[in-house]
């Protein structure tokens, strides 16, 4: 067993204590070796989600990330190991920040603990720069891309990962390539060929993608925005974002795509992030308190229980299997149990939707409930006289 992993298990059984916490942190920045978890898919660290926050996954022995590779592949998902040594350490836990990544797991599929990724890193802030100082990275664009792409894979892209990308794209900054100086606004970006024999434009979400392209330092480098993207696809050209990482081919039929997703989106241009996921603990008082209340709440035939994600903030959802009821009797039984819930405390909040909604339906999706009413038809048989 590792030292890191020896410190996990030591923090949980003295009640997480914060000088344990703390040689934990220490340990994971200061120790030989780690293994990350990488996308042969988008040639990138992995990314999954953990109580709806983007999580990347390092582990204190190669066996362990071997393990949880073999677990994500059981789920459909590519997952290999990157080695990272102490003199790299930084370099790594940068590129997560370059990544989105907001948290990360270590020893997942061991004992594991989730840390913030701030407190691994000091993550710099330019936001009092002037734009033309900033450095440009699109953290937002390469986590729902690198995630759209593992889950095409994968076979399980939903229709909320593919909205977040398209909107991402369009927000975002992107590095190209200029072959001579930028005269009159004007550029000329290089071709890069494909295997296919296919020529297109490359951009670039940051350097650190850009240099995977221009190894030897042959271009200048100049900014763009999805504008000039819009407009060399509508000039019939094809562009390629990070041609080294994710590989998101835009042609005409995309940019379609793209402006179909921006309408669709509220007047701020950006789409509203819902993740549902499996919360780790749920309060006793409030399992035991909706228990009761299904119980003794006629047409109500299961209940589950997700948490869900959005702005930043996190809360319970529940999820209220009435049967065939119609819709204006499940919305009057629902209302029913949120008020006889009303007085349960918890720290976050507690939506209620029905299991027959849209969200309900992928909440619940190879789930199991909480709660479920077992129903017994008995049949007697009447006594002869």
């Amino acid at each position: 067993m590792s030292k890191l992993q020896e410190l996990i298990v030591q923090y949980y059984e003295e009640n997480e204590d914060k000088k344990i916490f703390e040689k934990i942190i220490h340990e994971i920045q200061t120790c030989d070796k780690v293994w990350s978890a990488f996308s042969p898919v988008t040639k990138n660290h992995f990314v999954d989600y953990v109580q709806g926050r983007p999580t990347a996954f390092i582990f204190s022995e190669k066996e362990y990330c071997t393990q949880y590779a073999g677990h994500m592949k059981e789920e459909g998902f590519e997952v290999g190991s990157a080695e990272c040594s102490v003199q790299n350490r930084l370099a790594l836990f940068t590129d997560y920040h370059r990544s989105g990544f907001e948290c990360v797991s270590v020893d997942n599929g061991k004992r594991y603990i989730v840390i913030e990724l701030t407190e691994l890193i000091n993550i710099p802030d330019f936001s009092d720069e002037p734009i033309e100082n900033r450095p440009v990275i699109n953290p937002s664009l390469v986590c729902s891309a690198d995630r759209f792409f593992q889950c095409l894979a994968a076979k399980k892209v939903t229709p909320d990962k593919h909205m977040n990308m398209l909107v991402d794209t369009y927000n975002a900054k992107y590095v190209i390539p200029v072959e001579g100086e930028v005269k009159e606004n004007s550029v000329t970006i290089p071709a890069l060929e494909r295997s296919d024999g296919l020529k297109v434009i490359p951009f670039f979400t940051d350097i650190a993608e850009y240099r995977k392209f221009d190894t030897n330092g042959r271009f200048n480098v100049a900014l763009a925005d999805y504008t000039q993207i819009e407009s060399l696809c509508n000039s019939g050209e094809t562009v390629v974002i990070n041609p080294m990482g994710f590989n998101l081919t835009m042609t005409k039929k995309h940019i379609d795509a793209v402006r179909n997703a921006i309408n669709s989106v509220p007047n701020s241009g950006k789409a509203e992030r819902a993740v549902i996921f499996t919360p780790d603990r749920v309060p006793k008082n409030l399992i035991d308190g909706l228990n009761v209340i299904l119980d003794n709440t006629d047409g109500v035939i299961a209940g589950y229980i997700m948490g869900l994600r959005k702005s930043s903030e996190s809360q319970y959802l529940i999820i209220v299997d009435c049967g065939d009821a119609d819709p204006e009797k499940t919305k009057e039984l629902i209302q029913s149990i949120k008020d006889e819930a009303k007085d349960i405390e918890t720290k976050e909040t507690v939506e209620y939707i029905p299991a027959s909604s849209g969200i309900g339906q992928t909440a619940i999706a190879n789930n199991r409930p909480f709660f479920q009413k077992v129903i017994v038809d008995i049949d007697l048989d009447e006594e002869e006289d």
